[in-house]
C-alpha cells in the first residue's frame, strides 16, 4: 500500500515538478537517482581543505565562513595530506572503502597488463573518508547554504523533471544499443566540482570500485545551477550511461580491443592533452566510442544536444569519433540484422581496424607507463619495445623520482592507477628528456634525446592527406626549421 502511494505521489510529481517532501531518491524506468547528505559533507571538507583556491564569491566562500573554528577538525588536515587529487579517487574510496585500486587493459598488440595503485594513497583516502564522516555531527549545527534537506530535494526534483521526459536517456540508449534491462544508479555528488584534471564531459573516470554507479558532479562553471539544466543532465547522465554500454560491449567482445590496439599510439597524445590517461587502449577507444554512441542516440530524439558533444569531440581532437559515427550509421540502417550492438561487434571491429593512419612530424612516443606508488614516486609498469628509454637501460620496476627535474606528483597525476603519460610533444628537437630513478638503493639519471621524425597519427576525417609531411595537430610549440 505504501509503495502504491509513493507511485501515485511520483505520478503527481511529474505534473507539479515537485517530489513528495522528504524524498531522497526516485526511480524512473531503469534509473535510480538519489542524494546523499554524508557525501555532500565529504565533498565540502575535501573542497575547503585548501583555502588558497576558494573564490571570493559563490557558495565555497559562504561555506568557508560558516565553518569558523570547526576548520581545526582532523578531517581537513587529512584532506590536505592527500595532495592534489582529482575527485574520482575520492568518490571511489567513498563508494568502496578498502577496495584495492587496480586497472587492466590493452597497451600494445599482444600486450595486456594490470596495474595496481599504491596502498599508501588508498589508505590515506580511506582515513580521510572516515574522518569526514565523523565530522558530520560537529557540522550539523552549522548553516551551509544549499546543504540542507530542502536544497537537496530541490536538486532531486530538478533532475526528476529532466529525466521524466518520455525520451529519457536510459530508455533512449537501451533502445539504441538493444541492451534492455540495463540499470543505472546515479548519485548527485553535489559538492564535488573541481577544475583539477577533469575533462568537461567526463569529470569522474570509471573504475571497478564504482561498479555501475554514476556520480553526477556539477559543472565547475556554474555548480549551483547545474542540476536545473536539462541539457547538462542529459549530456552528463547520458554520457555515463553510454560508457556502461561500452563496457558491456567490450566485456562481451574483447576482440574489439585486441584486434584494434595497434591504433593506440595514433591517438595517445591527443587523449593525454584532453585529460585522459592514454596508456590503455580500453580507455582511449571507450571514451570516443561512448561519445559516438551518445551522438547517434540523440540525433533523432534530441538533435540539438548531439551537436555540443560532436563539437567538443572535434575540439579535443578525438579523431576516431567521425569514423565511429560512420560505422554506427551502418548499424542504424540495419537494425533488423543487428538487434544489438553485440550483434554488430564484428563489423565494428573491422571498421575500427580500417581507420586510415597518416604520418606526421613529431617527437617519438616514449612508450612508458608509470604507475603511482606514493605522492612523489612512480614505478615503471611497462616499457614498449621501441621506447627510447629501453635503449638507455630503463627497466620495469624502476622507481621514478623526477621527470625533467620536476616531481612526478606535479599536476596531481600520481594517484592510484592514474598512469602518468610521458609526453614529448612539448620538447623541441635535440632537447633531452630526463628521468631520475632509484634502483637497488642508488639514484641514477637517464637522459633520452628527443628525436623528431615520422609518427603515426589517425587521419583527421575532414581533411585529405597532404602532399607534404604535416606537423601533428597536437604539437603546439613553434618549430623552427
Amino acid at each position: 500500500m505504501r509503495r502504491a502511494s509513493l507511485v501515485l505521489a511520483l505520478g503527481l510529481a511529474a505534473c507539479t515538478s515537485e517530489l513528495p517532501k522528504g524524498t531522497t531518491s526516485f526511480t524512473l524506468g531503469h534509473t535510480t537517482v538519489r542524494v546523499d547528505s554524508t557525501l555532500d559533507l565529504v565533498g565540502l571538507v575535501f573542497r575547503l581543505s585548501d583555502t588558497s583556491d576558494i573564490p571570493t564569491l559563490g557558495p565555497l566562500q559562504k561555506w568557508n565562513v560558516a565553518l569558523g573554528t570547526e576548520r581545526n577538525d582532523s578531517a581537513f588536515a587529512l584532506a590536505r595530506a592527500l595532495g592534489p587529487t582529482p575527485v574520482g579517487p575520492v568518490l571511489e574510496a567513498y563508494a568502496s572503502p578498502g577496495v584495492p585500486d587496480s586497472a587492466c587493459g590493452w597497451i600494445a598488440p599482444g600486450v595486456h597488463r594490470c596495474f595496481t595503485g599504491n596502498g599508501a594513497q588508498q589508505r590515506a583516502l580511506d582515513r580521510f573518508i572516515r574522518a569526514a564522516r565523523a565530522f558530520a555531527p560537529r557540522a550539523a549545527p552549522l548553516t551551509f547554504e544549499g546543504m540542507n534537506a530542502e536544497a537537496r530535494q530541490q536538486d532531486l526534483s530538478d533532475v526528476y523533471v529532466a529525466l521524466a521526459d518520455s525520451k529519457a536517456p536510459d530508455s533512449l540508449l537501451a533502445a539504441y544499443s538493444g541492451y534492455a534491462g540495463t540499470t543505472y544508479d546515479i548519485v548527485l555528488a553535489r559538492t564535488f566540482w573541481t577544475r583539477q584534471l577533469s575533462p568537461s564531459v567526463d569529470p569522474v573516470s570509471w573504475s571497478h570500485a564504482l561498479g555501475d554507479r554514476i556520480f553526477l558532479t556539477p559543472d565547475p562553471s556554474w555548480p549551483d545551477r547545474s542540476y536545473r539544466s536539462p541539457s547538462f543532465l542529459w549530456l552528463s547522465a547520458g554520457h555515463g550511461m553510454a560508457h556502461a554500454i561500452v563496457r558491456r560491449l567490450f566485456a562481451e567482445h574483447p576482440e574489439i580491443l585486441e584486434r584494434t590496439v595497434q591504433l593506440r599510439p595514433t591517438v595517445e597524445a591527443a587523449m593525454a592533452r584532453a585529460g585522459y590517461a592514454p596508456i590503455f587502449w580500453d580507455e582511449a577507444l571507450g571514451e570516443q566510442l561512448a561519445r559516438a554512441i551518445t551522438i547517434h542516440a540523440l540525433l533523432t530524439a534530441k538533435p540539438t544536444l548531439a551537436w555540443p558533444i560532436r563539437t567538443e569531440a572535434m575540439g579535443a581532437n578525438m579523431a576516431l569519433v567521425p569514423y565511429l559515427e560512420d560505422a554506427l550509421a551502418k548499424y542504424d540502417q540495419n537494425r533488423a540484422k543487428y538487434p544489438t550492438l553485440s550483434d554488430f561487434a564484428g563489423e565494428l571491429t573491422a571498421a575500427i581496424a580500417a581507420i586510415p593512419i597518416d604520418s606526421c612530424r613529431a617527437a617519438t612516443s616514449p612508450d612508458v607507463a608509470l604507475v603511482g606508488v606514493s605522492r612523489d614516486r612512480a614505478v615503471v609498469g611497462w616499457i614498449g619495445d621501441h621506447s627510447p628509454f629501453k635503449a638507455r637501460g630503463l627497466l620495469v620496476g624502476d622507481t621514478v623520482l623526477a621527470i625533467d627535474g620536476d616531481s612526478v606528483s606535479a599536476g596531481g597525476l600520481m594517484v592510484p592507477t592514474r598512469q602518468l603519460y610521458l609526453d614529448f610533444s612539448q620538447h623541441l628537437p635535440a632537447e633531452l628528456a630526463t628521468l631520475s630513478i632509484r634502483r637497488g638503493g642508488r639514484v641514477y639519471g637517464i637522459e633520452v634525446p628527443i628525436n623528431w621524425g615520422p609518427r603515426a597519427v589517425t587521419r583527421v576525417a575532414s581533411q585529405s592527406r597532404e602532399a607534404v609531411e604535416p606537423i601533428c595537430t597536437w604539437v603546439q610549440r613553434a618549430i623552427r626549421q
